[in-house]
């Protein structure tokens, strides 16, 4: 836990210039949350721009629109899904709207920034069987606002993450897992993961319900470490980086 968890984040913390990780604005009550649900469920595809618009007049940040409202209604379709409230097509459909969402609204008040041919570049995958993806989504925004070079939305259909690892270099594999039932296929990709990369010092982030309160399961998988927030996630990949030049 000390290797994996705990010595990341104090070098994270300790990090000059790091940029602030407040989540700005009331937390969204549950019942918003649901009302958000069934707006990417319905079958006409809805603006959802106006109650957007409304938790911005409350003052949310765009931060706080991805991990207060977007990742808890993404959570909530999902329930809806185990409890057969919904099918399976009414679900990717919602996933896809909460996608195209985020992509829109970085648009809108997110200047990307500035090309670095010398960026730091990560993979950010779902572990083998995983099936929600869209917390992926929102890494993948994190990791690009920190300025790093982001591949993602390649799933394990074909060995294509394996594809990606021979054919480029990436000094970090982010893997995310939302459920015991794939733990053990995570644990036995890793190896492969490591193998496949051009790479020979690949550092290996995972993340996800799977880990919260279970920093044992770092080590069980072979990962280096573990980002259980998404705003942490590039600070913490970076660390395991600067960990490895110290260590030579």
């Amino acid at each position: 836990m000390v290797e994996a968890e705990i010595i990341p984040r104090l070098m994270l913390a300790h990090r000059t210039g790091r940029r602030s990780c407040l989540v700005s604005g009331p937390r969204p009550e549950p019942e918003a949350i649901a009302r958000f649900a069934a707006l990417m469920l319905a079958s006409a595809d809805a603006d959802p721009m106006a109650e957007i618009q409304d938790f911005l007049d409350g003052g949310m940040s765009f931060d706080g629109l991805l991990l207060e409202l977007l990742a808890p209604t993404a959570r909530h379709i999902g329930r809806l899904w185990e409890e057969d409230a919904c099918d399976f097509v009414q679900v990717t459909v919602a996933m896809a709207r909460l996608r195209r969402l985020v992509h829109d609204l970085e648009m809108l008040f997110v200047e990307p920034p500035p090309a670095d041919p010398a960026s730091r570049r990560v993979l950010l995958v779902p572990a083998p069987g995983e099936t929600h993806t869209f917390g992926l989504t929102i890494v993948t925004h994190f990791f690009t606002e920190a300025g790093w070079d982001v591949a993602s939305g390649v799933s394990w259909r074909e060995t294509k993450p394996l594809e990606h690892l021979r054919d480029a270099w990436f000094d970090v594999v982010g893997i995310s897992l939302s459920c015991d039932v794939f733990l053990e296929a995570l644990a036995e990709a890793v190896p492969i993961i490591r193998r496949a990369s051009c790479s020979r010092d690949l550092r290996i982030l995972v993340g996800g319900p799977a880990f919260e309160n279970r920093p044992d399961r770092v080590r069980r998988v072979g990962a280096d470490a573990v980002a259980l927030d998404a705003r942490e996630a590039p600070g913490i990949a970076a660390t395991l980086l600067d960990l490895r030049v110290r260590a030579c």
